[in-house]
């Protein structure tokens, strides 16, 4: 009995590291019972997807982003003919034990009979990755948190009052030690000696005072004899100067 060629497959572009969930694309093809299949590109991983809307600015994707095609198909023998709706046609075999079809460059492998709910060893998989990304996602969190905590730490602690930082020195060139500084020269001493000259005697100042002005002098007004300043009566007559 010829097995139908109609349900899901798969063909799994792995990146080696496991999570396929998240890692890994998975292209799908689903022939129908009316001659007509459904081509699924997944364009990049979710983990990829995620990454690149975290670069562009944007809010971070979980999803994956996919390409859908449609399209007829015929089968003669194990060859299948694929028309899409555009225009464009693909060549396909079926394995000789019916489990996998040659497409294009790759090779899908069948993965349920139905066309309507997804295969379950799929769904199986899927949810273990999940499950495990969860969990290092955790683990990566709680260590995120401890080396925030260290850095916190180590910053408090250079900022206590107290502690005191190493000098930098600079470093020397080749051949090149590090010495003292010469210490300054001696100062000179200000005892006195036979042998210094002489001190020079002080220059005494040439400039004169000015003159004082010749006090003015007064005259009695009964005789007229001149009297000093300040004198209230006359010495010759008596009578009371101005």
């Amino acid at each position: 009995m010829t097995k139908s060629i109609t349900g899901q497959y798969e063909y799994l572009h792995s990146s080696g590291v496991g999570l396929d969930y998240f890692t890994s694309r998975i292209d799908r093809l689903t022939l129908q019972p009316d001659g007509r299949f459904i081509l699924t590109i997944q364009e990049r991983s979710r983990i990829a997807n995620a990454a690149q809307s975290f670069i562009n600015g944007q809010q971070i994707a979980t999803n994956a982003p996919e390409v859908r095609r449609e399209g007829t198909y015929s089968a003669q023998g194990n060859a299948i003919a694929f028309r899409f709706d555009d225009g464009a046609i693909e060549d396909g075999k079926l394995a000789w034990n019916g489990e996998g079809m040659q497409f294009g460059p790759n090779f899908f492998n069948k993965v349920s009979d139905s066309t309507f709910l997804p295969p379950a060893n799929r769904m199986k998989k899927d949810m273990d990755d999940i499950a495990k990304g969860i969990k290092i996602a955790g683990t990566i969190g709680g260590m995120a948190m401890k080396a925030a905590k260290t850095i916190q730490d180590t910053i408090q602690t250079t900022q206590e009052p107290g502690t005191t930082q190493k000098q930098y020195a600079p470093p020397t060139s080749a051949g090149q030690t590090n010495q003292p500084a010469p210490a300054p020269p001696p100062a000179q001493s200000t005892s006195s000696s036979p042998y210094n000259a002489a001190p020079h005697p002080p220059v005494q100042s040439t400039t004169t005072p000015p003159q004082q002005k010749e006090q003015e002098a007064i005259f009695c007004d009964q005789c007229g004899a001149r009297a000093r300043p300040g004198k209230r009566f006359c010495n010759n007559c008596g009578a009371q100067l101005p």
